[in-house]
C-alpha cells in the first residue's frame, strides 16, 4: 500500500522538495562568484521555502486497515502541501524581482508554473476529499486518479528550476549560505 501512493505523494511534493537543489556543493564555475545582491535575493528565496518545507515534515499515515483514513491522510498532506507551496510563493513575492539580467522573466516563468502547481494540487486534494472510499481498490482509483491529475503538471520539478535556468541566479544559489544551511550541502 505504501508504494501505491507514492506517486502521487512524489509529484506533488516535487515542486517544493526539488528546492533541496537550491544549493551544490560547488558552484557552476569556481572561478566567478555570484553579485552580493542576487546573493541576498536567493537566501529570501531559500528562506521562504524552507518555512514551506518544515509543514511536509510528516508523511501521510498509511493504514491498511482502513482505507478512507489513508485517504483523509492523503488529502491532509496535499493541504499541507499546498500551504508549503503558498510559502513559496510568499517567498518569490518577498524577494521581489532578482537583480540580474532578465530577472522579471525569470520570476513569472517560475511564478507561473507554481500557480498551475498549485492549481492542479487543490484540483487533486478536492477530488480526493470528495471521493467514496471504502475499500483497496477503491482506494486504488482515487490514488489513480490523482495521478492522472498531477502528471498534467508542465514541469514537476517546480519553479526553482526555472530560477536556476538563470546563470547569475543558478550562482547565487550554490553560493548561498542560506541555502547550504537548510538544504544541508556544501557545509
Amino acid at each position: 500500500m505504501k508504494r501505491m501512493h507514492s506517486g502521487v505523494l512524489a509529484m506533488a511534493a516535487a515542486a517544493l522538495l526539488s528546492c533541496a537543489a537550491c544549493a551544490s556543493d560547488t558552484p557552476p564555475d569556481p572561478g566567478r562568484h555570484a553579485d552580493p545582491a542576487a546573493l541576498a535575493w536567493a537566501d529570501k528565496v531559500c528562506t521562504g521555502v524552507a518555512a514551506g518545507s518544515a509543514k511536509l515534515a510528516q508523511p501521510p499515515a498509511v493504514d491498511d486497515a482502513d482505507p478512507a483514513k489513508t485517504r483523509d491522510a492523503m488529502v491532509d498532506f496535499l493541504g499541507r502541501l499546498g500551504s508549503a507551496l503558498e510559502d513559496m510563493a510568499g517567498g518569490l513575492r518577498t524577494a521581489g524581482v532578482p537583480p540580474v539580467p532578465d530577472g522579471q522573466s525569470v520570476v513569472d516563468k517560475a511564478t507561473g508554473n507554481l500557480t498551475e502547481t498549485r492549481g492542479k494540487l487543490a484540483e487533486t486534494k478536492a477530488k480526493m476529499e470528495q471521493a467514496k472510499v471504502v475499500d483497496q481498490p477503491s482506494l486504488r482509483q482515487v490514488i489513480s486518479e490523482a495521478d492522472a491529475t498531477m502528471g498534467k503538471l508542465a514541469d514537476p520539478e517546480g519553479p526553482i528550476k526555472d530560477l536556476k535556468a538563470n546563470p547569475e541566479l543558478d550562482l547565487a544559489f550554490s553560493e548561498s549560505a542560506t541555502c547550504k544551511r537548510v538544504y544541508g550541502t556544501g557545509a
